[in-house]
């Protein structure tokens, strides 16, 4: 084996180049082929069985340089390859399965039979290889998981219009949703000055300010998480943003979130829906027709303009949110617009802007 009793610091800087390689998102084949080079051998593959999230087995390899093909000429799956290789080369492998037992990985690594054969050292630098391997996949695997789970609360929150803003614990703006930036970036009513929030009304900043310190210290004590709302006017005259201070409970004590101290929620009323027609017509069996005219309304149109806006008369108009009405079990209009903006309807498009 290439590493000696006096290499031990070159054999922790390729383990280091290794877990380097899976924590920067690097295809498997990267840190195999690392493998592959250290041991100086043909081929090095790493066997995934997946037991408990999706029952599958998942196979990488470093390149191989012939194609390895049937007696037909087709190209072999991949646990064929794996027995291809296994046949005809001289093999060594080293197998590791995590304390819950969710998943079995197993390490190979491939000579020819001509080459110097694997001794114990090979087998033993194996064995830390694929234990390592297996870490960083499994770490790799639930960072993406999180940043997924991310996505979808901050996708959720844009199209429910309400803008999140996360301060560490001198106050700092850690990171802003998508909405809540595009709310920061019109500077009506909030505004970022020097990395933390401020409202454009000096007399507001104060109170703002008051919130967001007491929020801080209660994060800091983790004593609670009484939030603080306040009405900031917006200097375009349109209606106030509606502000929520919040402090993050217990994140000095997750890793994750100790650099996450208050919570700032933003809402904006002249956010206005926008109501994907079809999902109107699906969530609530409506006809085409009839979708249209329930989703006009939501958008606030009067009867009147809703009929102008489909080029069809207001009696047709009516005799549509009739049946609506009785599909619905409701009588009123207001009821109808209520209905559907509660309903699951909203999460299925983003947020539009008031002109």
């Amino acid at each position: 084996m290439i590493f000696h009793a006096r290499s031990i610091v070159e054999f922790g800087h390729f383990l280091n180049r290794v877990s380097d390689s899976l924590m920067n998102g690097k295809p498997l084949r990267t840190p195999l082929e690392l493998i592959r080079e250290q041991f100086d051998a043909y081929a090095a593959v790493l066997v995934i069985e997946d037991r408990l999230r999706t029952g599958e087995t998942y196979y990488a390899f470093t390149e191989i340089d012939e194609m390895m093909t049937d007696t037909a000429g087709a190209a072999l799956t991949r646990p064929a390859q794996l027995a291809y290789l296994s046949e005809r080369c001289q093999p060594m492998s080293a197998t590791y399965v995590p304390t819950d037992d969710t998943a079995r990985y197993t390490l190979w690594v491939f000579r020819d039979r001509s080459d110097t054969k694997f001794d114990d050292d090979a087998a033993s630098v194996c064995e830390i290889l694929v234990s390592q391997l297996a870490r960083g996949v499994e770490t790799s695997w639930r960072m993406g998981a999180t940043e997924v789970e991310r996505r979808l609360y901050s996708d959720v929150m844009d199209k429910l219009y309400v803008g999140v803003v996360i301060l560490d614990h001198s106050g700092k703006i850690v990171r802003a949703s998508d909405a809540a930036t595009r709310l920061l970036e019109a500077r009506d009513g909030l505004q970022i000055q020097g990395n933390k929030l401020r409202a454009t009304s000096a007399k507001e900043d104060r109170d703002f300010q008051t919130a967001v310190k007491a929020a801080l210290q209660m994060a800091a004590d983790d004593a609670g998480t009484t939030s603080r709302g306040l009405s900031l006017t917006k200097q375009s005259g349109s209606r106030n943003l509606g502000v929520i201070v919040r402090p993050i409970r217990g994140s000095k004590d997750n890793a994750a979130a100790a650099n996450s101290a208050v919570a700032v929620y933003i809402r904006d009323p002249e956010a206005n829906p926008e109501v994907e027609g079809e999902l109107v017509r699906q969530l609530f069996d409506l006809t085409p027709a009839e979708a249209a005219v329930a989703r006009r309304l939501t958008a606030g149109l009067s009867l009147e303009d809703a009929a102008t806006s489909l080029d069809i008369s207001r009696n047709t108009a009516r005799a549509h949110l009739r049946s609506i009405f009785s599909k619905s079990g409701i009588t009123r209009q207001t009821e109808l617009v209520r209905l559907v903006l509660n309903s699951a309807v909203i999460l299925g498009h983003g947020p539009r802007q008031a002109a």
